[in-house]
């Protein structure tokens, strides 16, 4: 939302326009006798959401401090709130990484505590779209249709070069079922996880800084963190206890500076201004994402956002866009950064204004013009930054770094929030598992820094080889350290660019054909580890092998998402069976449970399911495992060839799905299934494949795996007995 929308009605089944607003009505707070109700309405407030104006005015937000704003409510915490000085992890910080581990933990069950420098959540600006990979996480924790209908879908592409139409074609798309780019502002992202953490019963501590911290490295201690935090308001400090510390403070993070870890990378000599706002055009192509480029001018970005406006990023003048040096350095629009060089430049007294930005843009545009239309919703500059912390964890394993904190690029691409939503996604449920002691730290840990960096590593290349594209900029790629030799040397091998249209063309189609699904979410580099076993490729593409996997999918891959039945009344995806936050998810491939794979479905539910020995129950039994079986059955008959005592380990334990689809669509074909030996693939908590295993050897290879970085639960009698 981009600014205060005026008042609508429902009275006749749809909103229109209306004069006032019902829920602002004082009657609609009383009886007819006049006795006031409980509920009061919270008071609103309509800050400016851009210090930077055009000729028609300023723009205003309305929001509710009293929701969204945690410990700095008017009203003051609420009572419930009695946080303990004794968690299990302390999140440094309330952006969208911050806010979503905090979702992972509170739907675990595990204490933290959330503190943030800001009075209130992120009102305007930052990050514009996510990506359908990030809307499938948040998906698992309920939040997926929340996020994905606040803005419209970015469906189409046009490419403008020197006035002239290069390219407008469908924006490359996913199987996903959220298919593409979804528009939404970060500040929207952080209100909607600001309302589910009040849901369960948390809220952040607002004005409150890490003033510092100390790891003890006394193994017997429970908490070794110890963090003194400061309200910086008042002044008052205290010590916070914790197992875990989690830096999620931006790309100024103190967190990272404490713990000595170098930010590598580059900063570049490209600027760019953003505008949000609503713009009069004879430019044919507002209303879609575009690129429009100028051999002499540079190049803009066009983001169509909701409610008529558009988000433009216009390349500026660098000798324009200067800052005085009080001002500081930092990424984009993060915290003042006093490090020179080592994040990109905040503007604030410019030598530009919104005029000088409009007038750069048309030049840009031409022969096309655009005009403001509307009052500047939202207006930055920024220098652009590339760097990688050279380590997301400390060697203790007791703090970890994400989002911002840990890697900051250029806006193409949309990885800023989108990095944060995978970081969290990834980081989440192996903190919860370890605060826990269900899963071993030094096994289960350091996959996040190494999972995670070889990610943002190829961020930085792709958004950094796109960006250079359109600002026309030699700047060679940023050097990263830290990681392997191969990924030192990585390179784009794209064509190189002499300015004909031509090599544009080749260059676009070269860029998109290696990375359209890398920049949708669905494609992260992935290497060997104790949660992404080594596997033979010869041996998983050899068709004719005897030994060919039990699915073409991938260790490390994400888990194809078809469409099922879940009874006789009801379809969706399979997604929609493997939500939560820490669960393992088993698929059980059956098959229609007859004939030759039934026998290996019932050494499967023997020796896995029903055995106290087996690894459901070594390692926590539906605590820890969701069990899904994924059968071409249909139900009436499901229900007859799931009898007898060697089928009752799935029939207990195992929630039924009816693969009833045509096999060019249906899960089976999705997961290239052998319909006589059937299969059983292991989703990771964050949807991406663990391993897999035929059935009569799913308990020793499910073992193993588990056993590499779970710990063993005791097996309760009551388990024992069935």
């Amino acid at each position: 939302m981009a600014a205060t929308l005026p008042p609508v009605t429902f009275k006749n089944g749809f909103s229109q326009p209306a004069r006032s607003a019902a829920w602002a009505a004082d009657d609609n707070n009383v009886t007819e006798r006049g006795e006031k109700a409980h509920f009061l309405t919270p008071p609103s407030e309509e800050p400016i959401t851009s210090s930077a104006c055009n000729s028609l005015g300023t723009n205003v937000l309305r929001t509710w401090p009293t929701l969204y704003n945690g410990t700095e409510s008017p009203h003051g915490a609420p009572d419930w709130w009695r946080p303990s000085n004794e968690v299990d992890v302390l999140i440094c910080g309330a952006g969208a990484f911050g806010l979503e581990v905090g979702l992972s933990l509170v739907r675990q069950g595990i204490t933290f505590r959330i503190i943030d420098k800001a009075e209130g959540p992120l009102l305007a600006g930052r990050a514009d779209a996510v990506h359908p990979r990030a809307i499938e996480l948040l998906h698992s924790l309920g939040l997926g249709f929340e996020i994905a209908d606040e803005g419209p879908l970015m469906d189409h592409t046009a490419l403008y070069k020197n006035g002239e139409c290069l390219s407008y074609r469908r924006t490359y798309q996913s199987d996903s079922r959220y298919r593409g780019v979804h528009v939404i502002t970060q500040g929207q992202v952080e209100r909607i996880y600001i309302r589910d953490l009040l849901r369960h019963r948390t809220i952040v501590e607002r004005s409150t800084v890490v003033e510092g911290f100390e790891v003890q490295q006394d193994q017997s201690i429970a908490h070794p963190v110890r963090a003194v935090v400061q309200n910086i308001k008042t002044g008052m400090k205290q010590t916070i206890r914790a197992k875990f510390l989690v830096g999620a403070d931006g790309a100024c993070s103190s967190i990272r500076k404490k713990l000595n870890i170098p930010f590598d990378g580059t900063t570049t000599d490209i600027y760019w201004a953003i505008m949000d706002c609503k713009f009069a055009t004879d430019y044919p192509s507002l209303t879609q994402f575009g690129i429009v480029m100028n051999a002499e001018h540079g190049g803009c970005v066009i983001v169509p956002r909701e409610d008529g406006y558009t988000r433009i990023y216009t390349q500026v003048d660098a000798k324009r866009a200067k800052v005085t040096a009080q001002n500081g350095l930092h990424i984009g629009m993060h915290p003042i950064c006093r490090k020179l060089g080592e994040s990109g430049v905040k503007v604030e007294d410019l030598a530009l204004t919104v005029e000088d930005v409009l007038d750069q843009t048309n030049k840009i545009f031409a022969p096309y013009k655009l005009s403001f239309t509307a009052p500047m919703s939202w207006f930055a500059v920024w220098k652009i930054s590339e760097r990688v912390a050279r380590s997301f964890s400390s060697p203790d394993l007791r703090v970890h770094l994400g989002g911002d904190a840990s890697h900051v690029h250029s806006v193409l691409g949309g990885f800023g929030l989108n990095s944060s939503i995978y970081d969290a996604s990834n980081l989440g449920w192996k903190l919860g598992l370890c605060a826990q002691n269900r899963a071993n730290l030094s096994s289960l840990l350091p996959t996040y820094d190494l999972e995670r960096r070889l990610f943002a590593n190829r961020v930085i290349r792709v958004s950094g080889a796109y960006l250079r594209f359109i600002c026309n900029s030699k700047l060679p790629l940023a050097e990263l350290r830290g990681l392997s030799e191969e990924l030192e040397t990585y390179g784009e091998e794209l064509p190189i660019l002499d300015g004909t249209t031509a090599t544009d063309l080749k260059f676009l189609g070269a860029f998109f054909a290696r990375n359209d699904k890398f920049l949708l979410g669905l494609e992260p580099p992935w290497t060997t580890s104790s949660i992404c076993p080594y596997e033979d490729a010869d041996a998983a593409d050899d068709g004719m092998s005897k030994r060919k996997r039990p699915t073409a999918v991938r260790n490390g891959r994400r888990a194809p998402n078809p469409r099922v039945a879940f009874s006789q009344n009801a379809t969706g995806y399979l997604y929609d069976k493997i939500t939560g936050a820490a669960r393992f998810h088993i698929l059980v491939f059956g098959s229609d449970l007859a004939g030759l794979v039934r026998d290996r479905l019932a050494r499967f539910s023997q020796q896995a399911l029903t055995s106290p020995t087996g690894f459901f129950h070594r390692f926590g039994a539906a605590d820890m495992f969701n069990v899904v079986l994924v059968t071409k059955a249909l139900p009436f008959e499901t229900k007859e060839r799931l009898h007898g005592e060697e089928l009752e380990g799935l029939r207990k334990n195992a929630e039924v799905v009816f693969d009833d689809r045509p096999p060019d669509e249906d899960a089976h074909g999705a997961y290239e299934i052998n319909h006589a030996r059937g299969a059983v693939v292991v989703v990771r908590p964050d949807l991406w494949i663990g391993v897999c295993a035929w059935p009569e050897e799913a308990e020793k290879v499910l073992g193993d795996y588990f056993g590499g970085f779970l710990v063993e639960r005791p097996v309760p009698e009551r388990g024992l007995e069935g």
